[in-house]
């Protein structure tokens, strides 16, 4: 006997939905795989150190001229962090297998096989997206990709596991500077002030790192005040670099309101992770440690206001809205 034609309709539409749900699973589940939400963050430092570069230059703007360099860094750091977060669980597979089996990887939502291809497809790509900025790009991008890979395969189990995670965030901040040019480089077209805003960003997240090592369970005073510390060093030197920029020019604040601007910003920062010293219960650590990397945000809007247009400013901040609405059906941390 034939089937109703409603009957096939319904069958087909069922199928329909089915299929939908499975591709929109396995989408969500590649999307957890990469933290997708935390990589604003790395937008903004690409963003910010191509703005301080083109400060350098006495521009203040994107035009059609650099937009496709900025594009090209915005997508190598895209590709270069999704990599890092992919292959930190690869080489995590087997502990993640036993102690967080609901990952996309352990629960079999993505194989592991995938997750390899995916990993290091997306760090080729982004030394390759590099190339917009030159040589300079291609090495800087390449230093990102060796510290993601030394970070992920060994360090991360030792005591540099800190330094490495602040070492990716440095080359991630000197990636946007790429194209620097400056009559009083050190290294690379790199002047004091470059390598001070982005060393002093590395050691942010070198803190930020110590603080967040044992977020799962009751966390060590010591650990954490020792983290707050090292944040602190970290913002000191982001306040103190616009002394350090050749032309006070180029300033749209002065330095002394801008030293003001960080410090505030500093401070609202590191109030949760001192409320977490007091009490180190992993809900108040976690707290603390979400707040510091949304603040990564702030921070870069902080130097594009210092020394950029203010309306960049905002939308490098406005990167914090994508980051916010992910963040609830996402896992930062």
């Amino acid at each position: 006997m034939n089937q109703h034609p409603s009957s096939c309709e319904s069958n087909q539409g069922q199928d329909t939905r089915q299929s939908v749900e499975t591709s929109a699973s396995t989408l969500m589940a590649y999307l957890r795989l990469m933290r997708i939400g935390n990589v604003f963050t790395a937008f903004a430092n690409i963003i910010m150190g191509f703005l301080v570069v083109q400060s350098d230059a006495g521009l203040t703007g994107i035009t059609g001229d650099n937009a496709v360099i900025l594009l090209g860094l915005l997508a190598s750091t895209f590709c270069l962090y999704c990599a890092g977060m992919v292959l930190n669980d690869v080489f995590d597979v087997e502990r993640d297998t036993s102690e967080r089996k609901k990952r996309p990887i352990p629960s079999g939502q993505i194989s592991l096989g995938n997750a390899r291809k995916l990993g290091w497809g997306l760090l080729v790509s982004g030394i390759l997206c590099s190339l917009t900025a030159g040589i300079n790009g291609l090495i800087i991008a390449s230093a990102v990709a060796i510290s993601v890979v030394l970070y992920d395969w060994i360090l991360k189990k030792t005591h540099l596991a800190p330094l490495a995670m602040g070492a990716c965030r440095f080359f991630n901040i000197l990636l946007g500077m790429s194209m620097a040019g400056s009559d009083s480089a050190l290294f690379l077209g790199f002047a004091k002030h470059h390598l001070l805003i982005a060393g002093s960003i590395g050691i942010f997240v070198s803190g930020l790192t110590w603080f967040a090592r044992t977020e799962a369970k009751i966390s060590s005073r010591w650990l954490l005040i020792f983290g707050v510390l090292v944040m602190a060093i970290g913002l000191y030197g982001l306040a103190i670099f616009p002394r350090y920029v050749p032309d006070p020019k180029q300033l749209r604040l002065n330095a002394n309101t801008a030293t003001m601007l960080i410090g505030l910003l500093g401070m609202l920062t590191l109030y949760r992770c001192v409320l977490a010293v007091a009490d180190p219960i992993p809900a108040k650590v976690q707290t603390g440690v979400i707040g510091c990397l949304r603040s990564l945000i702030f921070l870069d809007a902080a130097v594009v206001l210092i020394v950029s247009d203010r309306m960049l400013a905002i939308g490098t901040l406005a990167l914090l809205v994508p980051m916010l609405i992910i963040g609830k059906r996402i896992r930062a941390t």
